[in-house]
């Protein structure tokens, strides 16, 4: 059954929102480079499961994972650290 989770963008602490479900090669490669970013930043890294909640079902769909800080999408799909890196340089401090 898909709740209303509380949505974990709408946190105040800065940390990174792995958007992923079950059963998906892309998110069990692309997860390890989230955590190694989060690291790098001294950030805490969040996985959320997109098949609990309707809305962020709706909204990923099939782009999963996704990779998000402070509302942002910093990628999708297949994540590539560079790419990673350089996206989250543009916000923050």
């Amino acid at each position: 059954m898909l709740g209303r989770d509380p949505d974990p963008r709408d946190t105040m602490v800065d940390e990174l929102i792995f958007f992923s479900k079950r059963d998906c090669p892309l998110c069990d490669h692309g997860f390890p480079a989230a955590q190694r970013l989060a690291a790098h930043h001294g950030l805490c890294l969040r996985k959320v499961d997109i098949e609990t909640n309707a809305s962020w079902l709706e909204e990923y769909g099939e782009r999963i994972p996704v990779l998000c800080f402070r509302d942002r999408v910093l990628g999708w799909g297949r994540l590539s650290e560079r790419a990673l890196e350089r996206e989250l340089a543009k916000v923050l401090p």
